[in-house]
């Protein structure tokens, strides 16, 4: 500047000090924490969950850790959140998934008209059955969306990865229901998760590397078949997989009969 000002100018200058300006655009997860107050992070225990808990271990201070107990959790389930609660406090939320299944029905992934809840009343079917997100809705959903909306929530985080959904329902910075989500591990896969929780010696459930795809929430569930939760029962809990057994072959004769009316209408 001294260069380009003529001799009489170069009073202009006088007590300014060279300055570098540098700008720092915030990540993803530091601008969601920045336009919010009241923060929850929803703790499921699975894996996913707890790669995204620590992945935000910096921001722990800002935000409360919630885990709701459907009070029929696998010991699996339950050592991980201990694990986990040595190192950040957890509000644990409970519910009753047992009384809501005499109420409802035993969750199933294929339900017969004759045996849902309103249907049973027509019919009269004494065995009960309901779609298995029906139950994860009432055991699950609802209690953390309730306490949600009680504690003043405005920003959920969760350990949702994209390649479990064809088509994800939400995606971080998505707003539902005066929520917005934050997930942070949706871009990883199953192999990524594992990865990070193995190399930094994180707490992780057995049942991933017994091949089940993924953390059952509840060891008297009868859906999600495609879990492989009877093979692990069978293994580790036999009294168990015994009484899935029978709830399973109930289910299965309530379903047949509604095929053979299914095939008899199509053969006419």
């Amino acid at each position: 500047m001294k260069d380009l000002l003529p001799e009489d100018g170069q009073h202009l200058l006088h007590g300014v000090v060279p300055t570098i300006w540098s700008f720092t655009a915030l990540d993803d997860v530091a601008a969601a924490f920045g336009r919010h107050g009241r923060i929850a992070f929803q703790f499921s225990g699975g894996r996913d969950s707890t790669a995204a808990l620590y992945l935000l271990r910096r921001y722990w201070d800002q935000m409360t850790v919630y885990h709701l107990d459907t009070g029929d959790q696998f010991p699996e389930t339950r050592a991980v959140v201990e694990a986990v609660e040595r190192d950040v406090p957890i509000v644990r939320i409970h519910s009753d998934v047992a009384s809501l299944r005499n109420l409802h029905g035993m969750p199933s992934d294929v339900v017969p008209v004759d045996n849902q809840e309103f249907g049973a009343l027509v019919s009269g079917k004494v065995i009960k059955i309901q779609g298995r997100y029906d139950c994860c809705a009432r055991a699950l959903m609802f209690p953390m969306h309730d306490r949600m909306r009680a504690d003043g929530i405005t920003l959920l985080v969760r350990g949702q990865r994209d390649d479990e959904y064809a088509s994800p329902p939400l995606r971080s910075g998505d707003a539902a229901g005066g929520f917005e989500v934050l997930y942070p591990v949706q871009s990883w896969t199953g192999a990524d998760v594992s990865a990070y929780l193995v190399e930094r010696g994180l707490p992780i459930a057995q049942f991933y590397a017994k091949g089940v795809r993924r953390a059952p929430e509840c060891m008297g569930c009868t859906a999600w078949w495609d879990e492989g939760r009877a093979r692990y029962l069978r293994e580790h809990y036999p009294e168990h997989h015994a009484v899935y057994m029978r709830r399973m072959a109930d289910i299965k004769n309530e379903i047949g009969q509604q095929i053979g009316w299914l095939h008899t209408e199509m053969e006419n």
